[in-house]
């Protein structure tokens, strides 16, 4: 099977190599085969490289383009606060302004906070988690991904020789892959898997009284796009209420895409804290997270402490403000558009895949979606990480050799933007046809 050459990528991803660690600004960009592609510009739906290919653009900068790229209203909104100033080192209208937008949209939000990353707004929240209850431990689960500090960066990835124990008895995995972090991260956490409420209920009886949190995302989207179970949230709820510990919600991905208010207003289950909404700044770095006022006492009374240079900018304020108006619009139209034409793509997809005799799953809520390899079932970590082989990275590289840009690994995510129209979906079902057909001539 021949694939494309990109020699201007090439060439410039070994001259990073050695000036640039890794090469790359964020670790999973390295993962790219055939190697990392330099991009020069982005428009719309589309992307743009060095050896002057364009590409549809599913993977949307890992999500928060929920606009495309240079969407002329942020842009022209981001000038105009550029003449007034980027930050102030002391607060402004705006941070008023976009926290009663978000408490409007976010079933959970009576008061919020801002910073710039989703790893800083988990360790906010489990900071608040730890001041509200009194405990110190929390329960994260297999899969889920909730940014790369020491204390939650294990468990969701699994690599070659890593124990994780049964599922009846699971074990935590410090990842062989990163280096640097102490056995005792794993102190005040345990780890279960996903979508079984028996787990956690015999693990919050085991410990009661010591759990602080229980810290999750509502749609498992860092590995694969996993929906709950029915009723799972629900008991999650339930038994975060009886035992009196603080349901988390990680909306970052999930957050604006699923419903303006998040898949907590899409299934209908409201959790004690929630951070996230990656798409807020539509590509800024900006990062909400918040609760009910009598949670939030802490940070507001200044009992826990919140800090950052630059947090809740007059940048990341004037995007989150425009994103959220624009997304308000008609009844929260481009939402439903984006839902609406990614379940088309899944169905679609998964007819492609039966004409030409490929196994795959697809799955998601529409405004982001998974294709993956398996013939089964997947409701956590360990069905999604069951191996496929190769055929995830062929399907990823031919997709691109034909100018259809997806997420790099066999998490398998697709995201969907405002700025993607019908002829966009059509010409990449035609390109997802080919590539079908070119798989199955060997595998």
């Amino acid at each position: 099977m021949k694939f494309k050459e990109y020699p201007k990528s090439k060439a410039m991803y070994e001259e990073a190599l050695n000036c640039f660690a890794m090469g790359v600004g964020s670790q999973v960009q390295s993962f790219a085969r055939p190697h990392p592609l330099y991009m020069t510009h982005g428009h719309g739906s589309k992307l743009y490289d060095v050896d002057a290919n364009e590409y549809i653009d599913y993977l949307l900068n890992y999500g928060p383009l929920i606009l495309g790229h240079c969407p002329k209203v942020l842009h022209d909104a981001i000038r105009t606060q550029l003449d007034k100033g980027s930050a102030f080192g002391e607060p402004h209208p705006l941070q008023v302004e976009v926290s009663k937008l978000l408490i409007e949209a976010v079933p959970s939000f009576e008061v919020v906070n801002f910073n710039n990353t989703g790893s800083e707004a988990v360790q906010a929240t489990l900071r608040l988690a730890r001041a509200y209850t009194g405990r110190t431990k929390f329960i994260k689960f297999e899969g889920h991904y909730h940014g790369w500090m020491d204390n939650v960066f294990f468990s969701f990835h699994p690599d070659t020789n890593e124990d994780f124990g049964t599922r009846e008895n699971p074990k935590p995995v410090i990842h062989n892959y990163s280096k640097g972090l102490p056995r005792n991260v794993l102190d005040n956490v345990v780890v279960l898997p996903w979508n079984n409420l028996e787990y956690v209920r015999k693990t919050l009886q085991d410990h009661k009284g010591e759990i602080a949190a229980i810290i999750t995302e509502p749609i498992m989207s860092n590995c694969g796009v996993i929906m709950p179970r029915p009723g799972y949230l629900e008991g999650l709820r339930k038994l975060a209420t009886e035992y009196e510990v603080m349901l988390i919600f990680d909306e970052t991905i999930t957050g604006l895409r699923t419903a303006l208010g998040g898949a907590q207003e899409l299934l209908g289950v409201i959790p004690d804290i929630t951070l996230g909404y990656k798409a807020l700044g539509a590509g800024f770095p900006f990062f909400v997270y918040g609760a009910s006022k009598e949670i939030m006492r802490p940070v507001s009374e200044r009992l826990v402490v919140h800090a950052g240079t630059f947090n809740a900018n007059a940048i990341g304020c004037i995007a989150a403000k425009t994103v959220l108006n624009e997304l308000k619009k008609d009844n929260c139209a481009i939402i439903h558009r984006i839902n609406e034409m990614g379940k088309y793509m899944m169905t679609e997809i998964g007819k492609l895949a039966k004409k030409h005799h490929q196994t795959v799953r697809v799955q998601g809520p529409g405004a982001m979606f998974c294709v993956s390899f398996h013939n089964q079932e997947i409701w956590d970590m360990r069905d999604a990480f069951i191996d496929t082989g190769e055929k995830y990275f062929i399907f990823r590289e031919l997709l691109l050799d034909r100018g259809v840009h997806i997420f790099p690994t066999e998490k398998g995510l697709w995201y969907l933007s405002s700025a993607h129209t019908e002829d966009d979906v059509e010409k990449t079902l035609r390109v997802v046809d080919e590539v079908f057909a070119e798989m199955a001539k060997y595998m």
